[in-house]
């Protein structure tokens, strides 16, 4: 082993004296002349000579500090000679400057690229490794013209890999993506690196050709030598130097954990575990317990007992009420007619709103409050304007290049493209010609500060851009000297590839991002690019500028109206288009609104007719105008609909904002919920024995004194639950709320006062003999006789309730069969309720035929890149101090745990946090921008910003101190240029300048010696693309999680301040994180207050009340079963539909319950009695009266009308009239025998008990 180092301890003291021998000398020393901007070397082939610019040294020593420490020797005294004068040593600094506009953010990376152009500028062996071809310049003196420069492979591996992971924080790209000529990042290697850095056709900033030649080439045996160095890792540091950061070398991350994402709960079978199981256990249990009672005969059930202890006085005071209003019906109409006058007044000062902010976001929200917070202090975000366009003609096709054959997807087809981009121009003059154009409007960010736009300088993002816009370049095709055609295919395929060209920059100053411009290519992995060659669509986007002060938009709504017209007309047979503008969403729901009054109407009109014929007693057709109640059923309609005009009065007296479709859809539901008390208070009124009462209004009042407690806990229940549903965070489910829960109260007042009045009314006309409509006219019929007869007649739908259907369903197996099904139904519904999905797709907000929708599913094809996600950093940093920066920044120095490695880290895994890149870092490009003396200008006569592209002679670097490590500015120096940085505009020399990308990311103060202090920033960062709720829930929950940590870091180092996740998708998809919670809690707080009302309005009934809960709870399992089978999304609006159904619920059930407590004989026979009495009354008045509206709405254009108020209010009257109809009626025939003296004491009203035959009483 010793030998072996012995050896080889030979042979490198034999390579140093060889690079050193009498033939390693110089290929140039001093410069020639200029060739644009470049200075070229003179040719010399002496030795190296001294350096004695001490300038000129401290330069070389910082740049090329390995070479440094050899020349100078041990002791670091020896004379500095060199092959480079001090000319070529400082435009070699120049030179690197540009190259640490990109990599300088790494010192390591930049270091190992200095070791290779100091070696090439300055070193005294050049000609062992660098081979020069002479030519003459204008003095007839000879110059290197170009070079060949031998290097190790290796040596160049180890570099690129040491600069390879290097950020660019503007963009969230990669560094490589600026630095590797036609090549990014991923198809970027050292040799093509090299390559184009030693190109100078294709790289204005190389001074002359540079061919690099490799030792893996060498042909074996060759005596050639190639130049090897040994760079470091981005993990280690040179000496007196720094590693780089975690952000841009993962070999300085520290060890961490992945982040898991949302884990979901056990499942089986891809249902809720728990909800599985017990379904199962619990259905088999009753199941089993069923077919044990069903076989054999089984002791009948112990008595039930269903006190009452307070239920006289309900009775009676509804009695005596009904009888007041029964007999004084034009004081109570005219009272009522004054209410509702009062009342409806208020609708002039009701506010109405299409805005989907202020619909679907509560102002304590936390998402909106942290987009008010972001809109006030950096502005609200662009005005988005975008089109998708896709070819008719869908083939792929190919393009021969001197790379290889290309293959290119449908939407780079040339006609389609001519025509895609004439649509792009004719949009950008949209208006100009009367001075409203896309210039007045746009956002234009690479512009110094009071500069005026034109349509050049507005930001689209478009492929158009990459030929400037200019349709010349775009068809401009020549045959190269390969015989290859080059054209519009060949600028595509570079600026796809790499968009940071500045030959792709569109004429607005920077470039168009792909992800953005086209899209439909074939899916990847997330976090990978797909290939955009491929497209099979483009897109088009006109950003606008935005404004809290709404009514500085109006230029905006002006255009953007232009626009809309613009494309509704355009029409071309080889373009499919679906396009949208920032106000389309908003005229889309005012579209809603209006579009859905004919149907909504027509539900009216349905309803009604339905209620005129079924509420009457027709006979025959000659007594048609006497025995119909046409007059009745339209008063009654008419005071569901004052109800709700009250409702509408009374929010808007208080200021309460609605929208236009709870306006639309509350009368449709209160005429529901209304009408079926009309028909049970008419229908119980009929089957009085009139006989027995003197007057109208005794009889009346017996009527209301015999359902009016039922209707009052009915209407009590459905205030109660539209009560709770106004505790929603959400503003269109609690105005909602809110005014149907008023319009439920008013409209039972109504019914029990005005109606009650018009029944006397009416029945006072048909004693008369008036006819109805036509009061004016009697009829020939004797009115006694009449009204004497009618008083026992049974309806239709009695006699077939009576005849047929209550003794069918009583049988024992049909029983038997209901319990089972119900069982079976119920048990299946429970497992699969908990796997309803959250979230609401923005396409079914929409009416059917709006462009939006087209537009919202094109989005979800074409749209390659998420929404950005601005993470808001609120005041309580002092940016000047280097420990404060390190807080957030993510280069050299910066915490491991900064706001800026945790975001980078987060964006490592996309298909788990959503964050596609890292984030952008305003301070880390200040920092780098500031470090080069160029960059920052101030105007030496006003102390003003100067551009850094400034030749002015009154144009001065500025005065910089920096920090004793040379890493940071001092503390003035930060404060004092922060505002020039925020208003130079990027270019090759200072491309880290930060107008473009921070103008509108940094809030600050100036003092008044002109320092700056930083208040609010924020850091962007581009997320994945989102298209589905649970999509965006899932990134708004990771963001939420990465807060929490950032947050987390701050609070442990003792910083008060706060960051918060920004994006403008948020605000609509936070309900859903709490969804369930919600859900919960108020269908919980429902049925208590179900029970609560049931309980207390049946004089503590608690039998009746456990009954009716039950019940309910049922009814609402089946509904979540029916919403997982039809595909309904769990939301605020089916949540709030679910709190109907509960409320509702309970007319289907509270009315035969009391009608069997109140009923006589064995449970069979109650259960019979209620079912055909009350259940008749039940189907005609509410099943059948919804349903007939309900069915109206399945032709609605919105398909919001469509899911959530066809289907589920379909769901709720079929299930509800099922549970209320059929299994009801079969478990109340089996409680078993009432208790006789519970029922003597307290079961029936005082009246019914005094009328029983005294055999009966006993």
């Amino acid at each position: 082993m010793e030998v072996k180092c012995a050896l080889l301890g030979a042979l490198l003291l034999l390579l140093l004296a060889s690079l050193r021998s009498a033939t390693a000398n110089c290929i140039w020393y001093g410069e020639s002349h200029m060739i644009g901007e470049h200075a070229q070397n003179l040719w010399y082939t002496g030795e190296a000579l001294a350096l004695s610019d001490a300038d000129a040294e401290a330069v070389f020593a910082r740049r090329c500090p390995t070479l440094y420490k050899e020349y100078k020797g041990a002791s670091g005294a020896e004379e500095l000679r060199l092959c480079c004068d001090p000319k070529q040593v400082h435009t070699m600094d120049s030179g690197l400057t540009q190259a640490d506009g990109v990599y300088s953010r790494c010192p390591t990376c930049s270091l190992n690229i200095a070791q290779t152009v100091c070696a090439m500028t300055c070193a005294q062996n050049q000609s062992l490794f660098l081979t020069a071809y002479v030519e003459l310049n204008p003095n007839g003196v000879e110059f290197v013209e170009h070079i060949d420069y031998r290097i190790e492979d290796e040596t160049v591996q180890r570099i690129y890999n040491s600069c390879d992971s290097i950020q660019h924080p503007q963009t969230g790209r990669p560094a490589m993506d600026l630095g590797c000529g036609a090549y990014n990042a991923k198809t970027c290697n050292y040799r093509r690196w090299y390559h184009f850095m030693g190109d100078s056709e294709s790289s204005d900033y190389v001074p002359f050709m540079i061919n690099y030649l490799w030792s893996e080439d060498a042909v074996e045996g060759s005596e050639e030598i190639y130049l090897k160095l040994h760079p470091l890792d981005c993990g280690q540091s040179y000496e007196g130097n720094y590693a780089c950061a975690c952000i841009d070398c993962e070999q300085s991350c520290p060890l961490t954990e992945a982040p898991t994402g949302y884990q979901p709960p056990w499942q089986i079978a891809g249902l809720y575990g728990i909800t599985f199981i017990v379904s199962l256990v619990v259905g088999v249990a009753i199941v089993l317990f069923i077919c044990w009672g069903a076989t054999g005969h089984r002791k009948a059930p112990a008595r039930v007992c269903m006190p009452t202890l307070y239920g006289e006085f309900l009775y009676l005071g509804c009695r005596a009420w009904g009888g007041f209003c029964a007999k004084h019906p034009v004081l109570v109409l005219a009272l009522c007619s004054w209410a509702i006058g009062g009342l409806g007044y208020g609708v002039r000062y009701m506010k109405v709103t299409t805005d989907p902010v202020e619909l679907w976001a509560s102002e304590e929200s936390q998402t909106r409050i942290e987009k008010d917070y972001f809109d006030q202090h950096f502005g609200p975000f662009y005005r988005t304007n975008q089109l998708f366009v896709k070819p008719t003609k869908k083939d792929t096709f190919t393009h021969e290049t001197a790379s290889g054959l290309l293959t290119f997807g449908p939407a780079y087809e040339q006609s389609f493209l001519q025509e895609v981009f004439e649509l792009q121009e004719q949009i950008m003059q949209l208006g100009m010609e009367d001075g409203a154009g896309l210039d007045k409007i746009c956002y234009a960010p690479v512009l110094y500060p009071g500069v005026t736009p034109t349509v050049d300088d507005c930001l689209i993002q478009s492929i158009y851009g990459y030929f400037q816009n200019d349709m010349s370049k775009f068809q401009n095709s020549y045959v190269d000297s390969q015989n290859y055609t080059v054209n519009y295919l060949n600028q595509i395929e570079d600026c796809l590839r790499v968009p940071m060209m500045e030959d792709c920059f569109s004429t607005y100053g920077g470039p168009i991002e792909p992800g953005i411009a086209v899209g439909g290519m074939p899916e990847v992995e997330v976090g990978e690019d797909p290939d955009y060659m491929l497209a099979s669509g483009l897109v088009l986007t006109f950003l606008g500028k935005n404004q809290n002060d709404e009514s500085r938009l109006e230029p905006n709504f002006a255009w953007e109206k232009l626009f809309v017209d613009f494309m509704k007309n355009y029409t071309s047979e080889r373009l499919d288009i679906a396009y949208s503008a920032e106000r389309s969403i908003q005229d889309a729901i005012v579209e809603l609104s209006e579009g859905e009054v004919g149907t909504v109407v027509i539900s009216y009109v349905v309803m009604f007719l339905y209620v005129a014929i079924a509420l009457g007693r027709i006979r025959s057709c000659l007594g048609f105008l006497r025995d119909s109640r046409i007059m009745l059923a339209v008063s009654g309609i008419v005071i569901v609909l004052a109800s709700v005009l009250c409702s509408l009065g009374f929010w808007g007296y208080i200021g309460i904002t609605t929208t236009m479709l709870a306006i639309e859809v509350i009368p449709f539901l209160v005429l529901a919920v209304g009408v079926d008390n009309i028909f049970i208070m008419v229908h119980t009124y009929q089957r009085l024995e009139h006989t027995r009462y003197a007057t109208i209004h005794e009889a009346i009042g017996e009527a209301i004194g015999q359902v009016g407690p039922s209707i009052l806990q009915t209407a009590s229940s459905e205030f109660a639950c539209f009560a709770i549903g106004a505790i929603s965070e959400m503003p269109a489910v609690k105005t909602f709320a809110m005014y149907a829960a008023a319009a439920i109260l008013f409209d039972f007042l109504l019914q029990i006062t005005a109606f009650v009045a018009l029944m006397a009314i009416d029945e006072q006309r048909y004693r008369d003999g008036r006819l109805d409509m036509l009061c004016c006219v009697r009829s020939k019929a004797k009115e006694q006789a009449s009204s004497s007869s009618a008083s026992h007649e049974v309806g239709v739908l009695e006699q077939l309730f009576k005849n047929f259907y209550a003794p069918f369903l009583l049988k024992k197996p049909v029983k038997i069969v209901v319990l089972l099904v119900f069982t079976v139904v119920t048990c299946l519904s429970l497992m699969v309720m908990p796997s309803i999905e959250p979230g609401l797709d923005q396409e079914m907000s929409m009416p059917q035929d709006s462009h939006v929708v087209k537009y919202f599913r094109y989005m979800d094809e074409l749209l390659a890149m998420g929404a950005p996600v601005y993470w808001v950093l609120k005041p309580g940093l002092d940016y000047s101090q280097p420990e404060h920066q390190n807080y957030i920044c993510g280069g050299v120095e910066c915490n491991n745990d900064s706001l800026s490695v945790q975001l980078y880290t987060q964006s490592r895994y996309p298909h788990i946090t959503s964050l596609a890149r890292p984030a952008s870092s305003w301070i880390d490009d200040y920092v780098d921008w500031i470090s080069i003396a160029d960059c920052c200008k101030y105007n030496r006569t006003t102390g003003a910003f100067c551009p850094s592209n400034s030749k002015s002679d009154d144009c001065l670097p500025c005065e910089r101190e920096f920090t004793e490590d040379g890493l940071r500015p001092s503390s003035a120096t930060f404060d004092k240029y922060v505002p020039f940085f925020l208003s130079d505009l990027p270019d090759a020399e200072c491309a880290k300048a930060g107008r473009p990308s921070y103008a509108d990311a940094v809030i600050y103060t100036l003092d008044d010696n002109g320092l700056a202090t930083i208040l609010d920033t924020h850091f962007m960062q581009y997320s994945t693309t989102s298209t589905t709720s649970d999509k965006f829930v899932a990134a708004l929950r990771e963001a939420r999680r990465v807060q929490a940590d950032i947050n987390g870091m701050f609070a442990k180092n003792g910083i008060e301040t706060e960051v918060f996740p920004y994006c403008v998708f948020f605000i609509y998809y936070e309900q859903y994180l709490t969804i369930w919670d919600d859900a919960l809690v108020s269908l919980g707080l429902s049925l208590a207050a179900i029970f609560a009302v049931t309980l207390l309005l049946t004089g503590l009934d608690i039998t009746s009340a456990l009954i009716v809960l039950f019940m309910v709870v049922c009814i609402l399992i089946n509904m979540g079963g029916m919403m997982w089978a039809w595909s309904i999304t769990l939301n605020a609006i089916s949540l709030v539909n679910l709190v109907v159904c509960v409320g509702i619920g309970v007319e289907f059930v509270a009315h035969i319950v009391r009608s069997f407590k109140q009923g006589q004989g064995s449970a069979q026979q109650r259960a019979l009695h209620s079912l055909t009495v009350t259940g008749s009354s039940v189907l005609s008045g509410i099943t059948l009266t919804k349903f007939a509206g309900i069915v109206v709405l399945a032709f609605s254009k919105s398909q919001v009308f469509q899911v959530f108020y066809f289907r589920m209010y379909l769901g709720i009257v079929l299930i509800g009239a099922a549970h209320g109809l059929i299994l009801l009626p079969v478990l109340l025939s089996l409680l078993g025998p009432l208790d006789r003296l519970a029922r003597r004491s307290s079961s029936e009203s005082l009246s019914a008990w005094q009328r029983r035959p005294s055999n009966q009483a006993k």
